[in-house]
This record gives C-alpha cells, sequence and structure tokens, in this order.
C-alpha cells in the first residue's frame, strides 16, 4: 500500500515537470507594433557576405508595447544571416535585425520582422509626396503573422518573412543577383526582447 503511495507521488511529480517543461517549450506571446525605416546601405547578393553588419534607420518614431520609444531616426542593427549569389540562377539573402541604436548612443535587444520592402523614397517624390505609396499597416501586429511579398514591388524580388523566425526577412529571385539600394524603405514589425521588457525610453 505504501509502495502505491509513493509510486503515485512520483507520477504527479513527473507529470508536473512535463507540464512545466511544455509551458515553457511554447513560444513567447509577442506584443508588435509596426514601424517604418530606410536602409543605410545597399545590399548586394554578389559582394554581400554573412555576418556583414546591416543597418536601417527609423523614418518615424515608434512606441513599441513595452512600452519602449524608438524616436525617428534610430537605427536598426544587424547582420546577413545567409547569402546566396546568383547569375542566372536563384539568388537569395536573409537579413536580422536585433538591436535598436538610440540617439544617446544606447543599444536595446529587438524583435523585428519584414512586413513589406519598396524602393527608395526618392524614386516616388513626384504625385503624392515621398513615401505615399507604402501601404498602411496596422499598428499591432499579430504573434503569428506571416508574410509572402510578390516580386512586383521589387524588380524580380520576392519577400518572405514570419513573427516566428529568428530571421526578419528573406529575399528571393530566380533570375538575377539581388540589389537592394540604399535608402530601401522597409516596413517592420518591432517587439522589444523579454530582456529589455522593462521598457528604455529615448532621451
Amino acid at each position: 500500500m505504501k509502495m502505491n503511495r509513493l509510486r503515485s507521488y512520483a507520477l504527479g511529480i513527473a507529470a508536473a515537470l512535463i507540464s512545466v517543461a511544455s509551458m515553457q517549450a511554447q513560444p513567447q506571446h509577442l506584443k508588435l507594433v509596426s514601424a517604418n525605416a530606410e536602409l543605410t546601405q545597399g545590399l548586394n547578393t554578389e559582394s554581400s557576405r554573412q555576418g556583414q553588419t546591416v543597418m536601417a534607420k527609423l523614418t518615424a518614431n515608434v512606441t513599441t508595447a513595452g512600452p519602449m520609444e524608438l524616436p525617428k531616426g534610430t537605427m536598426l542593427m544587424g547582420t546577413v544571416e545567409q547569402v546566396q549569389p546568383g547569375s542566372g540562377n536563384k539568388s537569395e539573402i536573409s537579413i536580422v535585425f536585433n538591436k535598436a541604436r538610440l540617439k544617446d548612443g544606447r543599444e536595446v535587444p529587438i524583435k523585428a520582422t519584414l512586413l513589406g520592402a519598396y524602393p527608395p523614397a526618392a524614386v516616388y517624390t513626384s504625385g503624392g509626396g515621398v513615401g505615399s505609396y507604402l501601404p498602411i499597416q496596422p499598428r499591432l501586429i499579430p504573434s503569428d503573422e506571416k508574410v509572402l511579398q510578390d516580386p512586383g514591388a521589387l524588380s524580380n524580388v520576392t519577400m518572405k518573412s514570419a513573427v516566428q523566425s529568428d530571421v526578419s526577412g528573406t529575399f528571393l529571385s530566380t533570375k538575377n543577383n539581388i540589389q537592394l539600394s540604399q535608402g530601401t524603405q522597409l516596413q517592420l514589425a518591432i517587439a522589444p526582447e523579454s530582456s529589455s521588457s522593462s521598457g528604455v525610453s529615448g532621451s
């Protein structure tokens, strides 16, 4: 009788531990907000290398659901995660933005996912004003959001992303090397990483 009680107790503990492990394995529920930025340098699958620094500048103020304030001009910092050059074949480049550098020099960790990518605003200065061609994104972005942007927005280049991925976005082309010009317009979903959930405000 005593052994049965001990066995039941041990099974109960094991079940509780499995339940806790299962909860910890669940993806963190992210509260992402939309933001607009522009690349500060060009990217090319022919010359870019894995690990290369990538930077984009916010073109408007952003307040995350943290709340964390990222003023206009904040630099989003990241790297080239993967690059595959192509000449007449498939080319691909993946980028990750994982930090924001505030104007006072502080850096805070972020989670960023691309929602869209478009040619530099200067291309559209005639009629409607700079940047008026960008689609309007909802402020709050679902934590299960996935994006597949057709190649029409960027000539012959498809963009795909998913919030649940560690990669911010991947650009693909089946025709030529991918060239993203300096000033390429990016729309992103941004959330503070857990280590910055206490909130950081810009000056």
